[in-house]
């Protein structure tokens, strides 16, 4: 008898394990917890851009046993979900992470949240790393928008960020370098200030209170081995680049393809400002125009083809 691998949450990471599931099932009886399709990051700012018709990314040939992880118990290695108990040998956390609340959360993405800032002529974004400036970009080209930021992209050169804060007023964007009062927005109000922890990693002894999950060189949790951690739900990742990585990553581990450990490489990031030009972050170089646009374009596009 096979053991069961139970993958829970459709995260980046798990589309990248799922994509090789017909060789998996023959390790493993795989089990499923989660939604049926997801939005795809990368490419959800194109979308309200109107560059991609489309960010959706399907579940590949698997049915799910249910929709939604309530608590873990790794002690007795079973998931409690909304349709009852499952038990597993192996598991794959790919649940993500939250928004921390700030009005209307961006994570998680989906196509409901696409149609509601589609319908918004006025949107309120707070946040001024590389996803609130990016959304306020994308959302200006048809929306009034603004942007409460203390800084902007504070992770890149200072000659960058005046650049990108000048190109951003440009766009007709307001920018308030101060945090968000209450009641100060105005139509919809999106929260771009990343992401916190989730109550049940705590409640299930993966996490400390407050703190992501702890894992080992080989995204194994540092306590409980069975237990593969992908994505932002990982205090060693950051999410995006390193949650595709760590997908593939796991999916070699799960058929014994690599015994080496994860490595953590530099991530580059393209994201959409002016119409037909991008900002391309690699560490601390930066490269803003035609090129970086049209790379991710293509980057993009093919994963969303590719997962369809």
């Amino acid at each position: 008898m096979k053991p069961v691998l139970m993958l829970a949450g459709l995260g980046h990471g798990q589309i990248e394990i799922l994509d090789r599931l017909d060789e998996i099932r023959g390790y493993y009886e795989v089990q499923f917890i989660g939604e049926r399709q997801t939005v795809y990051t990368g490419a959800f700012p194109q979308v309200i851009a109107g560059l991609m018709n489309s960010a959706t990314v399907q579940l590949p040939r698997l049915e799910p046993v249910a929709e939604r992880v309530i608590s873990i118990d790794p002690h007795q290695q079973t998931v409690q979900t909304e349709q009852g108990l499952f038990h597993y040998d192996q598991l794959v956390l790919a649940t993500g992470a939250k928004s921390r609340g700030i009005g209307t959360p961006l994570k998680p993405m989906s196509q409901a949240l696409l149609d509601r800032i589609d319908s918004s002529s006025v949107v309120t974004i707070v946040g001024g790393g590389k996803a609130g400036v990016e959304l306020a970009f994308t959302c200006a080209m048809t929306k009034d928008v603004t942007l409460y930021a203390k800084r902007i992209l504070p992770d890149v050169p200072l000659h960058r960020q005046k650049q990108i804060e000048r190109l951003l007023v440009k766009s007709g964007i307001m920018v308030v370098k101060q945090r968000l009062q209450d009641d100060a927005s105005e139509g919809l109000l999106l929260d771009a200030t990343g992401v916190v922890p989730v109550e049940w990693w705590a409640e299930s002894e993966l996490a400390k209170p407050d703190n992501f999950i702890a894992t080992d060189e080989y995204l194994r949790h540092h306590q409980f081995s069975n237990i593969y951690v992908t994505g932002d739900m990982a205090s060693c990742l950051n999410g995006g680049v390193d949650a595709v990585r760590s997908g593939r990553f796991v999916a070699k581990r799960l058929l014994s393809e690599t015994s080496q450990p994860f490595r953590r490489r530099q991530s580059m990031n393209i994201l959409l400002t002016t119409p037909g030009r991008a900002l391309l972050t690699f560490g601390q170089f930066t490269w803003h125009g035609r090129l970086p646009y049209y790379v991710k374009r293509f980057i993009d596009s093919r994963y969303v083809r590719h997962y369809k």
